[in-house]
């Protein structure tokens, strides 16, 4: 899509049909949209493979970044999908072409100003995980309210459970519920936190994979 610039009248910017217009050292712009007949270089079918791979993980954990990245996205004028995957297309994917594989603990599924989880901890537990993580009782306001943001990806099963607006900060400790049947399974775990007012967000923490064995079965 294309934006007219000072009315109809005026110089144009974007795509508009097989014709894109731009700025270029001063100078305004328009070039055609070709097809190329040459073979992908390495290097391209590399950037390609990285961005399917990070565009089809995202996808599954879109419901929590749309949180995540909000505020991003606000300052941005951009959508919390396109700013995690700008945060988050370099660091993800390691290995060298063509065996390239998610680095989860790379992941960054929020990104923000508020205070990120302190000395926590993340514990298996009989119906999912316990999260805790340190606190103080004399802390102040409105850090005691934030409100803890807590996910389990499931690789194998492509499935996510979370919890976006969990316990407060000051409680130091909460649960995230998972199924009977993915229990036993292979996940990898996030937490954040996000103020009461939604407006302010940390930066996630990665908390660890649990029955990573399971992979290997």
């Amino acid at each position: 899509m294309a934006i007219t610039e000072s009315g109809p009248g005026g110089h144009h910017r974007g795509k508009l049909g097989n014709m894109v217009y731009y700025t270029l050292n001063g100078k305004r712009v328009v070039r055609e949209i070709g097809r190329t007949l040459k073979p992908p270089t390495e290097k391209q079918l590399a950037s390609r493979m990285i961005t399917k791979m990070s565009s089809a993980l995202l996808k599954h954990l879109l419901d929590f970044i749309q949180a995540g990245f909000s505020q991003q996205a606000i300052k941005t004028q951009n959508n919390a999908f396109n700013e995690a995957v700008k945060a988050n297309k370099k660091n993800i994917i390691k290995g060298i072409y063509p065996y390239l594989e998610i680095a989860y603990d790379q992941l960054l599924l929020s990104v923000g100003t508020l205070k990120p989880a302190q000395y926590w901890h993340v514990e298996q537990v009989a119906h999912g995980l316990q999260y805790s993580w340190a606190t103080d009782p004399q802390m102040a306001w409105p850090e005691a309210t934030d409100q803890v943001m807590m996910l389990a990806y499931f690789p194998k099963q492509e499935k996510v459970h979370f919890t976006l607006f969990g316990k407060d900060r000051l409680a130091g400790s909460d649960l995230l519920e998972i199924p009977p049947s993915l229990q036993g399974e292979y996940m990898e775990t996030y937490m954040s936190f996000i103020a009461a007012d939604r407006k302010q967000v940390s930066n996630s923490t990665y908390t660890g994979s649990f029955n990573a064995e399971t992979t290997e079965n």
